[in-house]
């Protein structure tokens, strides 16, 4: 159950980095942080392209070693 939640709350901090990348408020800044975020958490900015098109970072398949 702690996993599970551990990978929620990892989702939901990615969110957190997606929805500032796409707040046309948040500052450039801001963005350049969520976007560091996303790279330091393995996106590409492919990856980040297309989570900002479906408005989600869900979509992710996770992969334990």
């Amino acid at each position: 159950m702690a996993h599970g939640a551990f990978i929620m709350s990892s989702v939901n901090y990615l969110n957190k980095a997606l929805q500032i990348l796409s707040d046309r408020n948040s500052t450039k800044d801001a963005k350049l942080v969520a976007r560091q975020i996303l790279h330091n958490s393995g996106f590409t900015d492919e990856d980040i392209y297309e989570c900002l098109k479906q408005g989600s970072t869900i979509r992710i398949t996770i992969f334990e070693a």
